[in-house]
């Protein structure tokens, strides 16, 4: 064991070289003081709520390194306090301290010691998931520690408790935590009480833990179309030997089954093939018996080309083993999907321990269902990226949209215009916090991005926003704008002031050469063209420019002002259009807006405005168009999920709860008729304008993209808002054990 140094000399060692801004509040603080500050103590009453205390050290002290609460006026640290505040290293906590709220120092993994003063009577969900840094903790009284209190902290060595009475904790509360390399020290005496009270059990050796037999009416999202369970028939037990049969074609679907089965049971054997590096820990209620026995199961993957659609999938549970068949490697897949949940169980532990024989048929609603991730307002780097992916795939999400371009940012390389990444991919700056926002994806990174989500079966679509949210674009080559002047890089939300200019040559070359390497990065069939909020009533930009008005008259267009600026947009689009379809084989799709008079054959179009989406699906119908459903008050996932709940401050976003987006019906009542001929799929949104941490990615979109997952997979019959509510219990509860954060307030 490495030589640890107590928590009360590091903190000593701490405040010899602290040089701390004492302040009573965070008011007392200008923007670029907050940006700047690396240690904070704070003396005064502590607010919570709103622009709170708590939230502005959070959000805008961005390089927070040390904070010193000892001396301030506070019971409670709200939830989310510090929520992936990767600089935090040291907090000394106040001494009146009464509650840590859910998920307060979640990913704080820079955290080095975690101290809890005696009067903590709660810490709370997740609170300190995460925090892998954290050498020790020390417990100064007996506060309630919720589930997954201390999960995944793998680094901790010492865990100190001064009370005789074991704090009452929850069985996961050290999920995760490596208890062989952990010395916990108690009282004298007080040995035996801790070895026999949960939570605490788990530092003394094996924890004997109930037999679990699967539930599968119980923990499946999204709900399949049709499950018989066999109640009567001896259950599969799930530990032993495991072989993998897959048919021609499915290699990827069998790397997945071994994975699967490695996470979730322990295994002797695969394929006759010893699995080494297995972790010990993390094998739970696994019947030794079975395996001694050498209890041989089969997991078989096949095609069934009598399916009826693509992603259909049959699974069935026999006494010595699965079987899964697709009509295609992506239904295989979701049978697998399906598997992985069934092997999860209540998520009482990683895995259950039987299966009960059943037979399920399952084929989607909608064949596009979908999260689009913005990199654009904060930048998502590429590993955070791709860690997203599975997760998304584990729900059958098939669909990932990168929206690459906006005022904020140029996030995607373009070799034939080099600048555009070179001075458009960095700024200072999203709104109230002051901090740098750079990077952006190369091609390569794009094309192994692309790889990636094939093998979860997931699909890539870019967007290049267009004529408006253009700015990033502007900055470096203001030629592309009606007058030619240059605007910096917008370090705000909101809607920009300039458009590209529709009767300008360059415009058009641009574009062709930007969508000529994105078509040949992204093999998608389809590229998002954006088009929202540039049309009429337009801006003035075209309005006032010649070659526009030149461009009016070429078109027939008679008026001067700009009640007819639209049709310029739509000139645009159909030149755009026409190159992307002859040119590269691509459908386009983009942001509905009243403006589109006429949607072209082929193109998708997204219902987005909240109000507008009636509109939208008409004009659908009238141009026998596609259309994606993703209405703002039922799919706009960078929305708080509660008032109070993250990001606390924003532009003035409405709240979209759990059940608002559980409740979105993808025909919007249209009918069946509606339902095949024009619906697309569904889309969750993650605008970043507050997401500024990749950890809060899964926060705003979990878990509401699984309520989206059911909404766009399960047929509407089979869906109920209490049975959704019973299944996403043991869902985020194994969210919690593998680290995955989420909203709580549901």
């Amino acid at each position: 064991m490495r030589k640890i140094i107590p928590i009360t000399a590091a903190l000593a060692l701490w405040a010899t070289t602290l040089s701390a801004q004492t302040i009573a509040n965070m008011d007392s603080l200008n923007a670029e003081k907050k940006s700047a500050a690396i240690q904070i103590k704070l003396t005064g009453k502590l607010t919570t709520t709103g622009n709170s205390d708590f939230r502005q050290l959070r959000d805008l002290c961005w390089q927070l390194r040390n904070l010193d609460l000892s001396d301030a006026t506070c019971v409670t640290i709200p939830k989310n306090a510090f929520h992936s505040r990767h600089h935090l290293q040291h907090v000394v906590l106040p001494t009146q301290l009464r509650e840590i709220g859910s998920q307060a120092f979640f990913a704080c993994d820079n955290l080095l010691e975690i101290l809890l003063p005696k009067q903590v009577a709660k810490v709370g969900k997740a609170a300190f998931s995460g925090c892998k840094s954290a050498k020790s903790i020390i417990i100064e009284g007996t506060p309630q520690l919720d589930d997954f209190a201390f999960a995944n902290l793998e680094g901790v060595q010492l865990i100190k408790v001064n009370s005789k009475i074991p704090p009452k904790a929850s069985a996961t509360a050290f999920s995760g935590i490596n208890t062989h390399q952990v010395k916990l020290v108690v009282p004298k005496g007080s040995e035996k009480a801790y070895r026999k009270a949960q939570g605490w059990n788990v530092f003394f050796g094996d924890v004997k833990q109930m037999r679990e037999v699967c539930d599968p009416m119980a923990c499946l999202i999204p709900t399949p179309m049709d499950l018989h369970v066999d109640d009567k028939s001896a259950a599969l037990e799930v530990a032993g030997s495991w072989n993998i049969e897959a048919a021609d074609g499915l290699a990827n679907e069998k790397e997945h089954a071994e994975r699967i089965l490695k996470e979730r049971i322990f295994i002797e054997r695969i394929n006759q093939k010893n699995i080494h590096g297995i972790n010990q820990k993390n094998i739970h209620g696994i019947n030794q018996k079975n395996i001694q026995k050498g209890h041989r199961l089969t997991l078989s993957l096949g095609i069934d080309p009598t399916l009826s659609d693509d992603e259909a999938y049959t699974l069935q549970v026999k006494q010595n083993g699965v079987v899964i068949k697709g009509k295609t490697a992506a239904g295989v897949f979701y049978g697998l999907m399906t598997f992985d949940q069934l092997l999860r169980g209540n998520a009482a532990k990683v895995g259950c321990d039987a299966i009960p024989q059943m037979a399920l048929k399952d084929q989607p609603r909608t064949h596009v269902r979908e999260l689009m991730v913005d990199p654009c307002r904060i930048f998502v780097p590429y590993e955070q990226l791709k860690a997203f992916v599975p997760e998304m795939a584990r729900y059958k999400l098939n669909t990932i949209h990168l929206h690459l371009v906006d005022d904020q940012a140029w996030r995607i390389e373009i070799k034939k215009y080099p600048r555009l990444t070179a001075e458009a991919s960095c700024r200072w700056g999203m709104d109230d916090m002051q901090m740098p926002i750079k990077g952006y994806y190369t091609q390569e990174q794009m094309r192994d991005f692309v790889a990636y989500c094939a093998k979860f079966h997931i699909q890539v679509v870019p967007e290049i926003e267009m004529p408006g949210h253009e700015v990033a674009a502007i900055s470096v080559y203001p030629e592309l704008t009606c007058q030619g002047v240059q605007k910096p890089v917008r370090t705000t939300c909101g809607v920009s002031d300039e458009l590209l200019c529709p009767g300008n040559d360059f415009t058009y070359e641009f574009l062709g050469n930007v969508f000529k390497e994105l078509a040949d990065i992204f093999p998608s069939p389809y590229i998002h063209l954006g088009g929202d909020e540039a049309g009429n009533p337009a801006l003035d930009c075209w309005t006032s420019c010649p070659k526009c008005q030149a461009l009016k008259k070429k078109l027939g267009i008679t008026s001067t002002d700009r009640s007819e600026n639209w049709k310029l947009q739509g000139y645009l689009f159909d030149k755009v259009i026409a190159l992307l379809r002859t040119e590269y084989h691509k459908n386009p799709m983009f942001w509905y807006e009243t403006d589109f008079k006429k949607i072209q054959p082929g193109c998708v179009t997204f219902a987005w405005r909240s109000g507008l989406t009636k509109a939208a699906l008409q004009a659908a119908i009238d141009n026998h168009a596609k259309i994606m459903l993703c209405p703002g008050e039922h799919c706009y996932f960078d929305y708080p999920m509660a008032k109070g709940d993250m990001p606390e401050v924003n532009w003035g976003m409405p709240t979209t709860t759990l059940k608002d987006t559980y409740s979105l019906d993808p025909a919007w009542g249209m009918g069946e008729e509606f339902e095949k001929n024009n619906l697309f799929g569904v889309a969750g949104t993650l605008w970043s304008e507050c997401i500024n941490t990749p950890e809060r990615i899964y926060y705003q979109a979990y878990p509401r993209a699984l309520a989206l997952a059911e909404v766009g997979w399960s047929q509407q019959k089979n869906r109920s808002w209490e049975g959704f509510l019973g299944r996403l219990k043991p869902t985020l509860k194994d969210m919690m054990r593998r680290g995955i954060t989420f909203s709580m307030e549901y």
